[in-house]
């Protein structure tokens, strides 16, 4: 299984809801592409081998682009199988290089895809036709994107109104004030994949979106070292991976030397 940037290779495919995009190609160069569209849209993404490695990763919610041919599915039986076995993965398929034809389109419709698409398609659209399918696969996935609670209860990350707040009583948590956008971002990225290394290099994307080329990895670690200490004793959570980038692990708050890295951090 091939994970793009956000996802430490070792840690489960999973984000909230067990929700995950799959993407199943040949053309390698167009799935780090839209991995990336995916990444700054918060989403889980990642690239399997092929429809078996897909099934292999058990009862997981999730929504499957999978190239129309030798690089995905080859054709509309081994769909129709697939889908047969595999009730909570919402199929798009499409072709590389060229639009369907009325004819294929209607075989892999019939045989269980839930839309067909080119890979020429407006990534405008993509987002669109993907959203439209994630309110319908999962209803309650907006209002649990929109706010994140890490696993121990003790920070809310509330995107609506990006607001932080911190304690293990729900209605009785303190806000944290003064967080700019940047390092808000950061931080429900973290929160987002709680117990799942994130890189520099997926936080650029994530953050600085088309501006991410030129953003180095100490401008990161300044945002990163200025959210903990205004985390207070909840910035211990932010662990430093080094040469690869941070992961957040919620627990009990501790203690940070002035300027050093938080407890728990691996060298």
């Amino acid at each position: 299984m091939v994970f793009f940037n956000i996802i430490s290779p070792a840690a489960p495919a999973i984000m909230a809801n067990d929700f995950l995009i799959w993407l199943v190609t040949g053309d390698k160069t167009l799935a780090e592409r839209w991995c990336r569209l995916f990444i700054r849209e918060y989403l889980n993404a990642s690239v399997a081998a092929g429809l078996a490695e897909v099934a292999a990763a058990g009862d997981v919610k999730a929504l499957l682009f999978a190239e129309a041919g030798p690089g995905g599915i080859r054709n509309a039986a081994e769909l129709s199988e697939f889908v047969s076995r595999s009730s909570n993965i919402s199929v798009i398929a499409f072709t590389v290089g060229e639009k369907p034809d009325d004819a294929l389109t209607a075989r892999y419709l019939e045989a269980g895809a839930d839309d067909f698409i080119a890979s020429s398609i407006d990534e405008r659209v993509l987002l669109c036709k993907t959203r439209a399918h994630l309110r319908r696969l999962l209803p309650l996935l907006s209002c649990a994107r929109a706010v994140i609670t890490t696993s121990a209860g003790d920070l809310e990350v509330n995107k609506r109104d990006r607001s932080v707040s911190a304690g293990r009583v729900p209605g009785k948590r303190a806000l944290i004030e003064d967080l700019t956008p940047k390092e808000f971002d950061i931080l429900a990225i973290l929160v987002c994949n709680e117990g799942r290394v994130v890189s520099r290099p997926a936080i650029m994307e994530a953050v600085w979106k088309e501006k991410a080329g030129k953003v180095n990895c100490e401008t990161i670690d300044k945002h990163v070292e200025t959210l903990r200490g205004k985390l207070g004793p909840y910035g211990s959570g932010i662990r430093t991976v080094y040469g690869t980038g941070y992961v957040y692990k919620s627990g009990t708050p501790g203690r940070r030397g002035k300027g050093g890295p938080a407890q728990g951090d691996k060298k």
